[in-house]
């Protein structure tokens, strides 16, 4: 097992600001990927923040695999000149990567690093929360969201600016750090910022000029179907999305995760189930309309989203669900009738249903914070793969009082124990098959490929590849900054090279020394 650290690879590390100078643009234009590509990507493409529609994060390549991962080296490295939250699921087309920090939008040169183009964004608004996950890639443009509420068009060939649109007030705490998922002629964004008591929604732009199709209101309101399981507390009601979302393009939905309600932990302002937060909602991606739900937690009182997209798969001849909810559980739903198959845990469970207090603070695992990545599925393993970030907090209660734009949690929450770490297997069918436990934790996507392999990082730094069908740990590295974003499989010239986003810094996983690196690897010759 190799264990080698960045601090070795100065020479082939690419400086950001030094190398964007002297970068040009390819001459051939950029016009995909287009709807068949994303229905069908090719091999060495990873399309989306979870490679593709169903949003499954296996790769097909095998050039990498159990027995050589030994070879793995870092083929090259390029610092992006910023620190914060690097949580972005880098987007690979034709050999090309788009990237993302709060700020920047990056397209590089997958084989050698090298930066061909970048575009900053200079807020607009006030930022709440500055974070951002990645881009969706379509016709020819890349689209991102901003911690100041605002969804941008950038020309996939030359980074410049096409439109921005602003999808909610940044002073009241919206924003979008979720990546956008493109498809049929329309891009999809949702709002952030529910522990700030937003009313979150889901918005459908039209791909070309940005203009608004439809909205989705996740907390319903007026004569809105859901609006009853409120009891009159859908004010301020949170309802977010956080990380990206699923597609069926067969049926034509869109399938977005949800985040809590507001405030956070005291729900007494709030009765009923809460619709539609702590779910999975499934919408008709051409006018909005609700065509079902599922709801992983009715009143949720932990900050326990649905904070990761689902993963849409098929095993033992039924099409199947995957959702992971930061309460610790794996949902497995049947995809024609929406049945609960099972919801085997993947994280420490501890004192889920005692009630919060206002005398004295409950110890409460998992705690509030992390889990924004979901499952992967290799079909050929038939096997589901989920991290955690594991950690407890103290949670207590307290009257909650809203301020616009400021945190709205109506009580408190401390860290209890020294955070750790999970990466667990499991069949199609939800029943377990191995778990490593990591000493840190574990908030990247985790990923899988057809060389059996499983890819994840943690926040202390390493990059980790364990064999899918046993769980053993086959190789490490030190990337030198916490991993929180995708780790992403593609090819460019007939190469697999395998792209991680290390570094981040942010309020949940990392110390604000972190500073965004993209480290590239590939099979030594």
């Amino acid at each position: 097992m190799r264990q080698t650290g960045l601090a070795a690879m100065v020479a082939p590390a690419l400086l950001f600001g030094a190398a964007i100078s002297s970068a040009a643009p390819p001459a051939h234009p950029s016009t995909g990927p287009d709807d068949g590509e994303l229905r069908a990507p090719a091999a060495g493409d990873w399309l989306t923040y979870n490679r593709n529609l169903p949003g499954d994060r296996y790769s097909p390549l095998s050039q990498i695999d159990r027995d050589n991962v030994k070879r793995l080296t870092v083929h090259c490295v390029l610092q992006l000149g910023e620190q914060g939250a690097f949580e972005a699921s880098p987007v690979a087309y034709r050999g090309r990567l788009y990237v993302t920090t709060v700020h920047k939008t990056v397209a590089v040169d997958g084989a050698s690093c090298a930066p061909l183009w970048s575009h900053t964004y200079v807020p607009a608004d006030a930022e709440h929360l500055p974070g951002n996950r990645g881009v969706a890639l379509y016709r020819g443009k890349v689209y991102r969201g901003t911690a100041d509420a605002h969804l941008l068009a950038l020309d996939a060939e030359s980074g410049k600016l096409l439109w921005d649109v602003r999808t909610g007030q940044s002073s009241d705490g919206y924003e979008v750090t979720g990546a956008p998922i493109a498809y049929g002629g329309a891009v999809f964004a949702a709002d952030s910022g529910a522990d700030t008591g937003i009313m979150g929604k889901v918005h459908a732009y039209a791909a070309d000029g940005g203009r608004p199709l439809w909205d989705f209101h996740i907390v319903p309101i007026g004569e809105e179907s859901g609006s009853e399981s409120w009891g009159g507390g859908n004010v301020h009601a949170g309802g977010a999305s956080w990380s990206s979302m699923a597609i069926d393009p067969a049926r034509g939905l869109i399938l977005i995760p949800t985040g809590n309600p507001a405030p956070d932990f005291e729900g007494s302002h709030r009765p009923g189930a809460n619709l539609y937060t702590d779910a999975v909602v499934a919408l008709e991606m051409k006018t909005g309309r609700l065509a079902w739900y599922v709801q992983q937690i009715p009143h949720d009182l932990h900050d326990w989203d649905t904070a990761a997209a689902p993963a849409l798969y098929t095993s033992g001849g039924r099409e199947r669900m995957a959702v992971a909810s930061k309460n610790g559980l794996l949902y497995l739903y049947d995809v024609a009738n929406r049945s609960l198959l099972a919801s085997p845990p993947y994280n420490t469970r501890e004192n889920v249903d005692v009630p919060l207090r206002a005398d004295a603070p409950v110890h409460v695992c998992p705690g509030a914070l992390g889990q924004y990545n979901g499952p992967a599925y290799s079909a050929p393993l038939d096997m589901l793969f989920v991290g955690a970030a594991d950690h407890c907090n103290l949670l207590k209660l307290m009257p909650p009082r809203y301020t616009p734009g400021q945190v709205y949690f109506g009580g408190m929450f401390l860290p209890d124990r020294t955070a750790s770490g999970w990466i667990r297997g499991f069949t199609g069918a939800g029943e377990p098959r191995w778990s490593y436990h990591d000493p840190s934790m574990v908030a990247s996507g985790i990923t899988v490929t057809a060389g059996d392999l499983v890819l994840a990082g943690d926040e202390d730094g390493w990059f980790l590849v364990l064999d899918g069908k046993s769980g053993k740990m086959l190789y490490r590295f030190m990337t030198g900054g916490p991993i929180a974003g995708g780790v992403t499989v593609f090819e460019a010239n007939g190469t697999e090279y395998i792209a991680v986003a290390s570094g981040s810094s942010s309020r949940d996983l990392a110390a604000a020394s972190a500073a965004a690196t993209l480290v590239v690897f590939a099979l030594a010759p």
